[in-house]
Protein backbone atom coordinates (compact mmCIF):
# COMPACT_ATOMS: atom_id res chain seq x y z
CA UNK A 1 0.00 0.00 0.00
CA UNK A 2 1.29 3.41 -1.29
CA UNK A 3 1.54 6.21 1.46
CA UNK A 4 -0.80 8.29 -1.12
CA UNK A 5 -3.65 5.29 -0.93
CA UNK A 6 -3.49 5.65 2.91
CA UNK A 7 -4.59 9.18 3.60
CA UNK A 8 -1.73 10.94 2.54
CA UNK A 9 -3.00 11.80 -0.82
CA UNK A 10 -1.88 15.02 -1.95
CA UNK A 11 0.32 15.39 1.29
CA UNK A 12 3.28 17.29 0.04
CA UNK A 13 5.44 15.92 2.05
CA UNK A 14 5.74 12.75 -0.37
CA UNK A 15 6.63 14.78 -3.05
CA UNK A 16 9.75 16.35 -1.06
CA UNK A 17 10.49 12.89 -0.63
CA UNK A 18 10.55 11.50 -4.02
CA UNK A 19 12.23 14.80 -5.34
CA UNK A 20 14.92 14.33 -2.92
CA UNK A 21 16.06 10.94 -4.19
CA UNK A 22 18.49 10.89 -6.62
CA UNK A 23 18.34 8.31 -9.73
CA UNK A 24 21.53 6.68 -10.84
CA UNK A 25 21.14 5.07 -14.71
CA UNK A 26 22.47 1.63 -15.11
CA UNK A 27 24.29 1.21 -11.69
CA UNK A 28 24.95 -1.32 -10.50
CA UNK A 29 24.52 -2.49 -13.95
CA UNK A 30 22.75 -1.64 -17.26
CA UNK A 31 19.11 -1.54 -17.19
CA UNK A 32 18.97 -0.64 -13.05
CA UNK A 33 17.79 2.84 -12.05
CA UNK A 34 19.51 2.87 -8.65
CA UNK A 35 17.35 5.53 -6.53
CA UNK A 36 20.17 6.78 -4.41
CA UNK A 37 18.92 8.32 -0.93
CA UNK A 38 22.16 9.86 -0.01
CA UNK A 39 20.26 12.85 -1.37
CA UNK A 40 17.25 12.15 0.88
CA UNK A 41 19.55 11.85 3.73
CA UNK A 42 21.44 14.81 3.30
CA UNK A 43 17.90 17.26 2.83
CA UNK A 44 17.05 17.53 6.42
CA UNK A 45 13.44 18.68 5.74
CA UNK A 46 12.73 15.57 3.80
CA UNK A 47 14.39 13.44 5.93
CA UNK A 48 12.15 14.69 8.64
CA UNK A 49 9.48 14.21 6.50
CA UNK A 50 10.02 10.86 5.76
CA UNK A 51 10.42 10.00 9.88
CA UNK A 52 7.57 11.90 10.42
CA UNK A 53 5.12 9.68 8.54
CA UNK A 54 6.49 6.62 9.64
CA UNK A 55 6.63 7.79 13.35
CA UNK A 56 2.76 8.78 12.20
CA UNK A 57 1.90 5.31 10.87
CA UNK A 58 3.28 3.15 13.38
CA UNK A 59 2.70 5.69 16.74
CA UNK A 60 -0.40 3.24 18.09
CA UNK A 61 0.82 -0.32 16.77
CA UNK A 62 3.01 -1.31 19.99
CA UNK A 63 6.15 -1.55 18.01
CA UNK A 64 8.55 -2.94 20.09
CA UNK A 65 11.82 -3.48 17.68
CA UNK A 66 12.15 -1.60 14.61
CA UNK A 67 15.07 -3.52 12.27
CA UNK A 68 16.55 -1.37 9.19
CA UNK A 69 18.87 -3.39 7.51
CA UNK A 70 18.95 -6.38 9.90
CA UNK A 71 22.96 -14.82 13.56
CA UNK A 72 22.75 -13.85 9.13
CA UNK A 73 20.80 -14.37 6.62
CA UNK A 74 21.82 -14.60 2.66
CA UNK A 75 19.46 -13.74 -0.25
CA UNK A 76 19.53 -13.07 -3.78
CA UNK A 77 18.64 -9.20 -5.11
CA UNK A 78 18.21 -8.51 -9.01
CA UNK A 79 21.51 -8.18 -9.61
CA UNK A 80 23.45 -10.21 -7.37
CA UNK A 81 23.91 -11.48 -3.45
CA UNK A 82 23.94 -10.21 -0.27
CA UNK A 83 23.37 -11.19 2.99
CA UNK A 84 21.67 -9.55 6.43
CA UNK A 85 23.55 -9.75 10.02
CA UNK A 86 22.26 -8.83 13.47
CA UNK A 87 23.48 -9.22 17.15
CA UNK A 88 22.73 -12.13 19.01
CA UNK A 89 19.71 -10.67 21.72
CA UNK A 90 19.64 -7.67 19.98
CA UNK A 91 15.67 -9.12 19.75
CA UNK A 92 14.01 -11.31 22.00
CA UNK A 93 11.25 -13.72 21.61
CA UNK A 94 7.10 -12.02 21.63
CA UNK A 95 8.97 -8.72 20.36
CA UNK A 96 7.22 -6.35 17.80
CA UNK A 97 9.20 -5.96 14.67
CA UNK A 98 8.91 -3.28 12.21
CA UNK A 99 10.86 -3.82 9.17
CA UNK A 100 12.55 -0.45 7.59
CA UNK A 101 14.34 -0.03 3.91
CA UNK A 102 15.05 2.04 1.54
CA UNK A 103 13.34 -0.09 -1.14
CA UNK A 104 11.21 -2.57 -2.35
CA UNK A 105 12.01 -4.36 -5.80
CA UNK A 106 12.08 -8.16 -5.83
CA UNK A 107 11.16 -8.77 -1.80
CA UNK A 108 14.56 -9.97 -1.14
CA UNK A 109 15.82 -7.79 1.43
CA UNK A 110 13.10 -7.87 3.33
CA UNK A 111 12.43 -11.48 3.15
CA UNK A 112 15.82 -12.25 5.02
CA UNK A 113 14.81 -9.77 7.43
CA UNK A 114 11.59 -11.06 8.04
CA UNK A 115 13.21 -14.41 8.17
CA UNK A 116 15.55 -13.52 10.68
CA UNK A 117 13.49 -11.83 13.11
CA UNK A 118 10.65 -14.54 12.80
CA UNK A 119 14.34 -16.81 13.38
CA UNK A 120 14.65 -15.16 16.62
CA UNK A 121 10.59 -15.26 17.96
CA UNK A 122 9.84 -11.82 16.94
CA UNK A 123 6.16 -10.97 15.29
CA UNK A 124 7.03 -9.13 12.09
CA UNK A 125 4.10 -6.51 11.81
CA UNK A 126 4.88 -4.57 9.00
CA UNK A 127 7.54 -4.02 6.85
CA UNK A 128 7.92 -0.25 5.55
CA UNK A 129 10.06 1.18 2.60
CA UNK A 130 10.49 4.71 1.47
CA UNK A 131 10.42 3.48 -2.56
CA UNK A 132 8.75 1.14 -4.21
CA UNK A 133 8.74 -0.45 -8.12
CA UNK A 134 7.41 2.42 -10.59
CA UNK A 135 4.72 2.33 -12.93
CA UNK A 136 6.65 2.27 -16.64
CA UNK A 137 5.65 3.17 -19.93
CA UNK A 138 7.86 0.49 -21.96
CA UNK A 139 5.26 -2.35 -22.21
CA UNK A 140 8.13 -4.72 -22.14
CA UNK A 141 9.27 -2.91 -18.78
CA UNK A 142 6.49 -3.19 -17.22
CA UNK A 143 5.63 -6.62 -17.54
CA UNK A 144 8.94 -7.65 -16.20
CA UNK A 145 8.16 -5.23 -12.99
CA UNK A 146 4.68 -6.49 -12.63
CA UNK A 147 5.91 -10.03 -12.03
CA UNK A 148 9.10 -8.80 -10.30
CA UNK A 149 6.75 -7.00 -7.57
CA UNK A 150 4.09 -9.46 -7.56
CA UNK A 151 7.23 -12.57 -6.51
CA UNK A 152 8.35 -9.49 -4.02
CA UNK A 153 5.24 -9.14 -2.26
CA UNK A 154 4.75 -13.12 -2.27
CA UNK A 155 8.19 -13.64 -0.66
CA UNK A 156 7.08 -11.16 2.31
CA UNK A 157 5.01 -14.48 3.42
CA UNK A 158 1.34 -12.47 3.86
CA UNK A 159 3.25 -9.43 5.52
CA UNK A 160 1.84 -6.25 4.82
CA UNK A 161 3.98 -3.48 2.92
CA UNK A 162 3.80 -0.03 3.77
CA UNK A 163 5.49 2.08 0.73
CA UNK A 164 5.45 6.20 0.39
CA UNK A 165 6.80 6.39 -2.71
CA UNK A 166 7.33 5.87 -6.68
CA UNK A 167 11.01 5.75 -7.83
CA UNK A 168 11.50 9.03 -9.87
CA UNK A 169 12.13 8.48 -13.48
CA UNK A 170 14.51 9.65 -15.63
CA UNK A 171 12.68 10.61 -19.78
CA UNK A 172 13.65 8.00 -22.17
CA UNK A 173 14.64 5.65 -20.21
CA UNK A 174 13.29 2.49 -22.27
Amino acid sequence: MFAAENGLKGDPRLQAISEAIRVVPHFPKPGIMFQDITTLLLDHKAFKHTVDIFVDRYRDMDISVVAGEVISEAYELEYGTDCLEMHVGAVQPGERALIIDDLIATGGTLSAAITLLERVGAEVVECGCVIGLPEVKCYAVELLLMIVTFQGQCRLNGKPLYILVEPREIDNCC
